[in-house]
């Protein structure tokens, strides 16, 4: 911790003695937009100048447009430890805020900030929010930490470094949709046997045990229900999980983060890491971040892009339904190919909610700008070394982590980056 420290006050004294426009580079998800988010709101409040990039991967092209900038010192935040060795050709100052797994040899022009090295598990707005809050000296920023965390989705919630008045704290019915979603339709997304996937059953499930659907001609939240009538919830859906032989307390019950001082469409940590994902997925990640920073506007149109996001993950999923054939069994893992069936962007998140621990290893590839994007998911294995070894092999590139990962491997090569992964995956089952 003493390491991490005194690199977290190397890199304040870099970011206080600049005097140019600092160039932040953050990833391109739900972590990396509440990171850049992060590390923006920090520079504002000590007067310094900055712009943002937000990248799905760093590549040579990225380098090369970084160098163009001629900037005295970036910031690379969720995003960095996995690409040192092109980091570091860079001629400025650079500080990098991650959690990835690290690749490659640093360099005295880098200042690494990463808890993963000393065996400390933060996301990478966790790892953002260390450096702003050092630098603040207030924790006012902790929100936007949890929710980069809750994003990630690798990473507990559960760290000393969350605890603030500004983010409550409670066991309750793990329902998504709190605020955004008709209670009705909570409990058709939900998993609960017997009433999830069918709305008629949902809507006569909460008519059965008398709790209005609507008021004042409103379809009611989950938020909306007064104590009485989520204890009468609560019980009802216990009861009918008993009743289908399938009580999972983890499945009914979980933590929920309540983030004070927010509108009501971001009070609820899971819903705004889903609206960050939406705008980054969507293409539109300067949206995101506007959004963490305060921005009405952009949380009206954030609210749009997540309509469209739904519907193309939705279209998607009954497209895999629809072609069984474009899923490729293999002894060691399952592979969706999907080709341009499915946006690049969109893939980890297709696997992600495809993917069951108790299965087999998952792993999608979808054609992309400039290669095949692949996303792999794995409870059995470190999937990161198996993507990151196979994508080597096949001139392409890796990273992630030991249960999610991905890659950028060259168009055509998806047959030999199958035969690879199961070459390997044979030698870690063997």
């Amino acid at each position: 911790m003493k390491e991490l420290m005194s690199s977290i006050e190397a890199a304040i004294k870099k970011i206080k003695e600049s005097k140019d426009i600092i160039q932040i580079v953050s990833h391109s998800d739900a972590d990396g937009l509440a990171s850049a988010a992060i590390i923006a709101s920090t520079l504002m409040r000590i007067n310094k100048e900055f712009q943002i990039t937000v990248v799905k991967t760093i590549n040579e092209k990225v380098i090369k447009s970084l160098k163009e900038r001629k900037p005295n010192l970036i910031i690379f935040t969720d995003i960095g430890s996995g690409y040192l060795d092109l980091i570091k050709d860079l001629d400025c100052d650079v500080i990098i805020a991650d959690h990835h797994e690290v690749e490659g040899e640093s360099a005295e022009n880098i200042i690494h900030i990463n808890p993963e090295i000393f065996d400390i598990h933060l996301s990478g707005a966790g790892t953002t929010y260390l450096l702003a809050r050092e630098i603040l000296k207030n924790d006012d920023l902790a929100p936007l930490a949890i929710v980069g965390t809750v994003g990630d989705t690798i990473y507990s919630t559960n760290s000393k470094l969350f605890e603030t008045p500004l983010i409550e704290v409670e066991m309750g019915l793990n329902l998504f949709g709190r605020y955004s979603r008709p209670l009705y339709k909570a409990l058709e997304l939900s998993k609960i046997p017997g009433v999830s996937g069918n709305p008629a059953r949902a809507i006569q499930f909460l008519s059965e045990i008398g709790i209005s659907l609507q008021k004042n001609g409103r379809w009611r939240t989950l938020a909306d229900l007064n104590e009485e009538e989520t204890r009468k919830l609560t019980d009802a859906i216990v009861k009918e999980c008993l009743k289908h032989g399938d009580f999972s307390k983890e499945k009914i019950f979980g933590d929920i983060l309540t983030l004070k001082n927010y509108p009501e469409e971001l009070k609820d940590a899971k819903e705004f890491a889903t609206l960050l994902n939406s705008c980054a997925n969507m293409n539109e990640p300067g949206i995101g971040i506007a959004v963490c920073l305060g921005s009405e506007k952009a949380l009206k149109i954030a609210k749009g892009l997540l309509k469209g996001y739904r519907k193309l993950i939705s279209n998607y999923l009954r497209w895999i339904e629809d072609h069984p054939e474009n899923i490729r069994r293999e002894k060691y893992a399952n592979y969706i190919l999907a080709g341009n069936n499915i946006n690049e962007n969109l893939i980890g998140t297709i696997v992600s909610m495809l993917f069951k621990p108790s299965e087999k290893t998952l792993i999608g590839l979808a054609n992309g700008e400039e290669g095949i994007k692949v996303s792999a998911r794995s409870k059995d294995v470190n999937i990161r070394n198996v993507i990151v070894e196979a994508a080597k092999e096949c001139g392409g590139r890796g990273g992630g982590h030991k249960s999610a990962a991905g890659a950028i491997i060259p168009f055509g090569k998806e047959k030999e980056f199958i035969e690879v992964c199961e070459r390997i995956l044979k030698k870690l089952y063997s």
